[in-house]
């Protein structure tokens, strides 16, 4: 597995080594202890399944402390557009978003850490998507941000008329700086 930079601190792509043959292909898709070396994530309580078609947005999900997530997202078939914005005010990449292609075919997996809001848009006929992540879901202290925020201008495959979101993600209020709950 390689590890390659993101514009963001903190978030990474992860990239499997492909071994490949007559029979077909092998690949790691996921070390314990290549990642908390690498990249110090803790370990990883839960996996994720979402099975969306095509135009769907998922997003922007996360979570507040104490169970604010590390998460590691991957693609098993499909083509999406995953988004992440940078929350932690303490961070030099504070309130700046990173998008990027992940796909079965490009083998990319993107980890997210926790301080970051987190989507995805479908590009393909449809997507199934599986995410690790460090810290249990915790219903009261998920929050979100609208995927169509205008102050992030996040660059989503297509305009927010012909997407389809949940009533939650349509619903989730714009980003106001310095606001606590």
């Amino acid at each position: 597995m390689r590890i390659i930079n993101s514009p963001l601190e903190g978030c990474y792509l992860l990239k499997e080594n492909v071994i490949e043959d007559k029979r077909g292909h092998f690949l790691e898709t996921f070390n314990y202890n290549f990642l908390k070396e690498k990249i110090k994530s803790d370990l990883f309580v839960q996996e994720n399944e979402s099975f969306s078609n095509k135009k769907v947005i998922r997003g922007m999900h996360y979570q507040k402390d104490p169970y604010s997530q590390d998460k590691i997202i991957r693609v098993l078939s499909g083509k999406i557009w995953d988004i992440v914005i940078d929350l932690r005010p303490n961070s030099s990449s504070y309130l700046n978003s990173y998008g990027v292609e992940l796909s079965q075919e490009n083998g990319k997996q993107l980890f997210v850490p926790s301080g970051f809001a987190h989507g995805f848009a479908v590009m393909s006929d449809y997507a199934r998507v599986i995410y690790k992540v460090n810290k249990p879901y915790m219903p009261h202290l998920e929050r979100g941000i609208s995927p169509f925020d205008p102050q992030f201008n996040l660059s989503w495959p297509f305009s927010k008329q012909e997407s389809i979101l949940s009533d939650k993600d349509l619903n989730w209020p714009l980003f106001k700086k310095d606001v606590k709950e």
